[in-house]
């Protein structure tokens, strides 16, 4: 087999750039650290394990976001899938055992059947998926304070549970969604079919791509991304019931991620790019607390963050047009 070294050379340079994002925002924090005399904590071992550690939950989220996103569906429900999953499969695993492996397996089989009546409710009522998930999400939440008392799950008292979301598992379960989201998405007909409803639904629905048959199986693999997210999320903090849309929270932590990974994989691939943002932005984070900074404003710089690169992503080319022209007219007015 012969290999185009040059293009192979190429892919790992553009796979070597975007790690400039995570470490922008590594030097950034380490100069204001050090500036508030806190360099030590956001420098030490334990600092950068937590990061890459806090950065698990928010990429396997994030994927699930932006996979439906990819292919033009914008989806609300994705905290409330994580809350509810938890509860249903985590109640439901617990009465059968406390073994990992079973509360992953129930969490994920309850996770993709919300998310396959999310699919059914889209395809069956013919309204945009962002009204379709917004109704998802009410009646979802609802169910939170229903189902088993509205008592919720706790699987952070079980130690056989919580090893999971520690390392090396939780890096173990991460590689693997990113090498499976990597292969679903570059190296199969799924993923092709996303990317060009993506780009143009009705040329590609007028070309042969079955579109309810690529709704589904988007849906059965949110199912488990999110069925997985549950099962982190659960282990974090007791879930308890949710209600007027407490759920997005776990969305919108997310949202950097997605808009970065969606970006970057132009040039690499979603999985990596969602992964890389997730690490910038709990780096980011980190140093925000390591720094001393206000949690509520902690919340207006992320959110500004955000805010920033939609308008990067959304105008790169418009940027890139001025800039050149910007630069033209020096070069005319030099000469």
């Amino acid at each position: 087999m012969i290999i185009n070294t040059s293009k192979a050379g190429k892919t790992a340079l553009n796979y070597l750039k975007t790690l400039i994002f995570p470490v922008a925002m590594w030097l950034l924090f380490l100069i204001i650290s050090a500036a508030g005399g806190s360099v030590s904590s956001f420098t030490s071992a334990s600092g950068f394990e937590y990061i890459f550690r806090q950065s698990v939950m928010p990429t396997i989220v994030a994927m699930a976001i932006a996979l439906p996103l990819s292919g033009g569906r914008w989806d609300f429900a994705t905290g409330t899938i994580v809350v509810l999953g938890g509860i249903i499969g985590g109640n439901i695993g617990l009465a059968i055992s406390s073994n990992a492996a079973v509360i992953i397996l129930c969490c994920v089989a309850s996770a993709v059947v919300l998310a396959m009546i999310e699919a059914v409710a889209y395809i069956f009522l013919r309204v945009p998926n962002m009204i379709v998930s917004l109704g998802i999400v009410m009646i979802y939440e609802s169910f939170t304070s229903i189902l088993f008392d509205g008592l919720g799950v706790q699987l952070n008292r079980y130690d056989s549970i919580i090893v999971v979301t520690q390392a090396p598992w939780c890096y173990i379960i991460l590689a693997v969604l990113l090498v499976m989201m990597y292969i679903l998405l570059e190296r199969t007909k799924f993923g092709a079919d996303c990317k060009s409803l993506g780009k143009n639904a009705a040329l590609s629905i007028n070309s042969g791509v079955n579109e309810k048959k690529n709704i589904f199986l988007t849906y059965i693999v949110v199912g488990v991304l999110l069925g997985i997210a549950a099962v982190f999320n659960a282990c974090q903090a007791n879930v308890t019931p949710v209600s007027n849309l407490g759920s997005a929270s776990i969305m919108y932590s997310s949202m950097g991620a997605v808009l970065v990974g969606l970006f970057l994989a132009d040039f690499t691939c979603m999985s990596w790019g969602v992964w890389i943002g997730a690490l910038g932005m709990q780096t980011m984070t980190y140093g925000m607390v390591c720094s001393g900074i206000d949690s509520s404003l902690q919340t207006v710089v992320t959110g500004v963050v955000i805010v920033l690169i939609m308008a990067y992503t959304a105008n790169q080319a418009s940027m890139s047009r001025a800039l050149k022209n910007l630069f033209s007219r020096r070069a005319l007015q030099k000469a």
